[in-house]
């Protein structure tokens, strides 16, 4: 019985030292950065090609946009409505990002990534490049990272005519 004793109070001392000093979880961050990063890239993949049913599988579904020039939008299906919008414009020859930083939190729930971003349109005189920035929240939902909101905007009042090469 004292033995059975002792480790009752071992195990009451550990779980209070436990409790006190806090219990912490180690996050992987250089793994969960990549896991980020590769839907970062995929993300910009189905961007790119103009595929919005695979576009809309990156995101979250009470995610928040706020695009350059419009009010903000919430959910999915205001998102999807978004690319549609953008994809219909036979203008926009192109889409692109480039993440220049992403930030796991240390709690590994949560990420931001910012980066530049592109869109080329087809204008009169030639093609037209609107250069801008973005900021993007990730958030992990069972184990998988989704868009939680973005936010984009312009360098520039309106795209800047791209220079052309002469040859």
């Amino acid at each position: 019985m004292k033995t059975t004793g002792k480790h009752f109070i071992c195990l009451i001392v550990t779980l209070a030292t436990t409790v006190l000093t806090g219990c912490t979880i180690r996050v992987d961050n250089a793994r969960e950065t990549e896991a980020v990063r590769a839907r970062s890239n995929g993300l910009t993949s189905a961007e790119s090609g103009r595929d919005i049913q695979r576009a809309m599988t990156f995101w979250a579904e009470d995610a928040i946009v706020q695009p350059a020039g419009m009010p903000q939008l919430r959910g999915r299906e205001a998102t999807e409505a978004l690319y549609h919008r953008l994809f219909s414009d036979s203008t926009l020859r192109g889409i692109s990002g480039t993440p220049s930083n992403i930030t796991v939190a240390e709690s590994g729930d949560l990420a931001y990534e910012y980066g530049i971003n592109q869109m080329v349109f087809s204008g009169p005189k030639g093609d037209l490049l609107d250069m801008g920035k973005y900021l993007l929240v990730w958030k992990k939902v069972e184990n998988e990272w989704y868009i939680a909101a973005l936010s984009f905007s312009s360098n520039a009042a309106e795209p800047a005519p791209m220079a052309t090469h002469k040859e």
